[in-house]
C-alpha cells in the first residue's frame, strides 16, 4: 500500500532536470551511451513533468525514452571500422636477431619483438607486420622488399 501512496505523489520537473544534468555530467567523466539516453531522457521527462504531475506516469515516459534513445544512440556507436583497427604494421628500432628479440616501434611505443621466421635477422629501419602479441612482446613478420629480401 505504501508504494501505491508513493507513486501517486506528484512531482515537479527540477528532480527530472537534476538527474538528466547529472547522468549527462556522469558521461562527460566516463563516456557511455546508455548514461547519455538515460541523461537525454531525464531531461526530456522534466519538460513533460510540468503537464503531468504524477510520479508514476512521469516514470513510464522516462521508461519508455530511455529505452527509444539508447537504441537511437546505440545505432550510432560504429561496430567494426578500419579506423579503428590496430595498425599492422611496425617499424624496427633494433636488430631482431635470427631466434632473438630486438625492438619495434608500434602504435606510438616501443614493443619487444621476436621474428615469426628464423632465417635471418631483421635489420633496423625495416618494416614488418605484426603477426600476433604473446603479453607484451608482437610477433612479427617481415615484409619484403622490391628486391625479394628481407
Amino acid at each position: 500500500m505504501v508504494i501505491l501512496d508513493w507513486l501517486n505523489l506528484t512531482l515537479g520537473p527540477l528532480p527530472w532536470l537534476l538527474l538528466g544534468l547529472g547522468l549527462l555530467g556522469i558521461s562527460l567523466m566516463a563516456p557511455n551511451p546508455i548514461t547519455v539516453s538515460l541523461g537525454c531522457a531525464g531531461l526530456v521527462t522534466a519538460l513533460i513533468a510540468l503537464s503531468i504531475p504524477v510520479l508514476a506516469k512521469q516514470l513510464l515516459v522516462w521508461a519508455i525514452l530511455s529505452v527509444a534513445f539508447t537504441l537511437i544512440l546505440r545505432g550510432l556507436v560504429p561496430r567494426n571500422s578500419k579506423a579503428l583497427a590496430p595498425n599492422r604494421y611496425a617499424r624496427v628500432l633494433e636488430v631482431i636477431p635470427p631466434g632473438g628479440i630486438g625492438r619495434v616501434s608500434y602504435d606510438g611505443g616501443s614493443w619487444q619483438a621476436r621474428s615469426q621466421i628464423s632465417d635471418g635477422e631483421i635489420a633496423p629501419e625495416a618494416t614488418v607486420t605484426v603477426v600476433s602479441r604473446q603479453g607484451n612482446m608482437l610477433i612479427v613478420s617481415p615484409v619484403p622488399t622490391a628486391e625479394g629480401n628481407f
